[in-house]
């Protein structure tokens, strides 16, 4: 399911692993990356690991790189949003592409591909209660765990609405930062008018049109919600 935290959760332990790795890399948004062909994420791969530009003209021979250049390596790799088990084997084929003590995170929508690229361990996120979201919601809504009283009603109707998705509860939050009570019951009247699937459609796309920075604060209090 988009949008429960799973690249946000990944970025996190990236960051949190990725100075012990002399080799790593972070390659985003696999599902929509991948149309520009597999030989583009190989490279970007190969330049990550390397600091060395080699461009590789077809899948295959990325393969035939990866695997032979970098078995040495202990390497850290963070794949984004995989949604075809072909994607890991071009980029991450086989445990033995890499020397001991290489770590290999991917997130996914679709728990088969993690059977099939054979994973060690894999780790399931479901949505936030209610309570986690009135949190989660309130930190980038008033930048602060709970709701000043004077919005609390309204703080409970939004969160009600997003059906405990991280990413949602973040965008409407940060979308109602610094906003009158009119403007909150107009945004809760829209929500209301939409099954919540189509919410968290528009929400998402609404994240991906954010500036740099915005998203950079989002991502922020996410991170710091994660060390408390």
């Amino acid at each position: 399911m988009g949008g429960i935290g799973k690249t946000t959760l990944a970025k996190t332990i990236y960051n949190m692993l990725f100075d012990q790795f002399e080799h790593h890399s972070f390659i985003a948004d696999i599902r929509e990356s991948w149309k520009r062909g597999a030989h583009d994420l190989q490279n970007q791969l190969i330049f990550d690991l390397s600091n060395q530009r080699n461009e590789v003209r077809n899948k295959d021979e990325g393969i035939n790189f990866i695997s032979s250049m970098f078995k040495d390596k202990k390497v850290l790799l963070l794949l984004d949003d995989v949604d075809k088990v072909d994607q890991v084997k071009c980029l991450a084929g086989n445990h033995d592409w890499f020397s001991l003590g290489s770590r290999i995170i991917i997130t996914t929508r679709n728990k088969r591909i993690l059977e099939l690229a054979g994973v060690d361990h894999n780790y399931d996120l479901t949505e936030l209660d209610h309570h986690q979201s009135l949190i989660l919601f309130s930190k980038h809504a008033f930048r602060k765990d709970f709701p000043p009283s004077e919005f609390e009603d309204l703080t409970h109707e939004v969160v009600s609405t997003t059906g405990g998705l991280p990413l949602s509860l973040e965008v409407l939050g940060s979308s109602l930062c610094g906003k009158e009570s009119k403007e909150w019951r107009e945004m809760i009247k829209k929500l209301r008018k939409v099954p919540r699937i189509e919410v968290r459609e528009k929400l998402r796309i609404s994240y991906d049109a954010l500036e740099y920075e915005q998203k950079k604060n989002i991502f922020g209090y996410r991170l710091l919600s994660h060390w408390h």
